[in-house]
């Protein structure tokens, strides 16, 4: 078998090489005539090429980059592990604006304020969050920029913030990031003489109290001024105001407001003060413009707003300081203790329903029950604020508590019908319509809120159909006392929240 020599190789190289020139010498010299023509499209395109910018980052905006990733990862990793993520980025380097509220999905808000009212519970005051300002720990100056340049998206949080305290009842849900659950909560009013500012700036408070086994109010008893939670929302909640009459009495005078019963046990005094706001305000609403002084009260509010009596149970007297129950208010004629009486001092909910006696005296009443104390509501508190509702409030022992004049409603109505109102969700009530032939008087409504316990003992339980909690039928002693005809049913509907 022969082998090739080095010389035989060379040569072999070189016939191929000459073969590849000679095919390369017959494809160009067959298009001898685009070559020019493609000589000079290269050449343009080679220079369009060499004309386009190069992107390239300037020194100033790297080193911006690397502080502001520097910073996170500092602030992340060792001061404040849990209170940034990596999907704050974007939004600290300016790309996107932060969230805001919304009822499909989660945003952060950051705790500013935290005040232990009692021994378990506590009020958390949370406003939208802010990476850059909390990155820059709180520069004044950081976050003013920084809420110039969200100005829209505070705008569209106002807009939800708005809707929803004009509508009057309302929630959100706070998640628990670990277990991934979220719970209900009502957000309280503002503190009095704040609301317009409260209302700018999209805070929100909320009464928490930490219960053994519970698994979101375990965890933001926990948290501190400084850290971040998850809200959604808001979810509108049932429609006191045209139940009420409260809408069609302001506009045309001529139909009778209802009147408010509201049994509170515990937390469930935040959606008591929702209705309370709803009824006799401040509510603010902003008009087209962008300055700040363009918000203003709503006008759909009536002169005489209608009358309401609030009896809030409690385990402690420290959760309600200086509160009387219903009887020592009854024998003093439903007025305040004092015509100067001073407000509690210090925080919690007290002066919330302080105030509004204040500036309502006639109109709204509010009384205590303290299971220490051994004072429970019981079917003599309910009558008792049945009749400090009527217009000339004496005593308990009459059994009619008529005061609306007879008006036809439409079985069918989930507005003003008590049997169309069991299949009714507290989530799909703002969507609801009147089907009444003319506008219906307003409704008396007995409203529960509460524990579930406490709600199934005085109202009966909730039932659950088609993945919504509904109202259910009436039940316990509020049943009770219709069935004896203590409380006009045709009259005085129940909400269960």
């Amino acid at each position: 078998m022969g082998h090739t020599t080095p010389k035989t190789r060379k040569q072999e190289q070189q016939s191929s090489q000459d073969q590849d020139n000679q095919k390369s010498d017959g494809s160009s010299s067959s298009s001898s005539s685009s070559s020019s023509s493609s000589s000079s499209s290269s050449s343009s395109s080679s220079n369009s090429k060499k004309s386009k910018p190069s992107f390239k980052l300037s020194r100033t905006n790297t080193l911006l980059i690397a502080a502001v990733f520097s910073g996170y990862l500092f602030h992340s990793l060792i001061l404040r592990p849990n209170d940034l993520s990596l999907g704050d980025v974007p939004v600290l380097l300016g790309i996107v604006s932060a969230p805001s509220v919304n009822p499909t999905s989660f945003v952060p808000y950051t705790i500013v304020e935290r005040e232990q009212v009692s021994s378990t519970a506590f009020i958390i005051t949370v406003e939208p969050f802010d990476p850059l300002h909390r990155l820059m720990g709180g520069n004044e100056n950081e976050k003013e920029k920084k809420k110039k340049k969200n100005a829209r998206n505070v705008n569209k949080l106002r807009n939800e913030l708005q809707e929803a305290w004009h509508h009057g009842l309302w929630c959100v849900e706070i998640k628990q990031p670990q277990l991934q659950v979220a719970r209900d909560y009502t957000p309280l009013p503002p503190p009095v003489g704040e609301e317009k500012e409260e209302m700018v700036r999209g805070r929100l408070r909320f009464l928490i109290r930490k219960m053994e086994g519970g698994e979101v109010s375990s965890y933001l008893s926990k948290l501190k001024v400084g850290d971040k939670v998850e809200l959604r929302g808001p979810h509108l909640g049932f429609d006191v105001a045209r139940r009420l009459g409260y809408l069609e009495s302001s506009s045309s005078g001529g139909k009778e407001q209802g009147r408010v019963v509201f049994l509170a046990g515990g937390t469930g005094i935040a959606p008591a003060l929702q209705v309370a706001r709803r009824l006799y305000g401040p509510v603010y609403e902003k008009g087209n413009g962008k300055k700040e002084e363009e918000w203003k009260e709503i006008e759909d509010m009536p002169a005489i707003p209608p009358k309401m009596t609030i009896v809030w149970a409690n385990r402690f007297r420290e959760d309600c300081p200086d509160c009387e129950d219903l009887e020592a208010l009854r024998k003093r004629g439903y007025l305040p203790s004092s015509l100067n009486a001073k407000h509690t001092a210090g925080g919690g909910i007290m002066p919330y329903l302080q105030d509004i006696k204040a500036h309502h005296p006639e109109q709204f009443n509010y009384a205590c029950t303290v299971d220490t104390e051994k004072k429970f509501i019981d079917a003599k508190t309910i009558l008792d604020a049945v009749v400090s509702t009527t217009p000339h409030p004496k005593s308990s022992s009459s059994s009619s508590t008529t005061f609306l004049t007879k008006s036809t409603t439409n079985p069918s109505c989930p507005l003003h019908s008590s049997s169309a109102l069991i299949n009714v969700s507290d989530r799909q009530d703002h969507e609801a319509r009147c089907k009444c032939a003319s506008p219906a008087n307003g409704k008396n409504l007995l409203m529960v809120s509460g524990p579930d316990g406490f709600i199934a003992r005085f109202a009966g339980p909730k039932a659950w159909s088609e993945g919504l909690e509904r109202q259910g039928h009436v039940a316990g002693v509020v049943d009770e006392l219709m069935r004896k005809g203590k409380v006009n049913k045709e009259e005085w509907m129940v909400l269960k929240l």
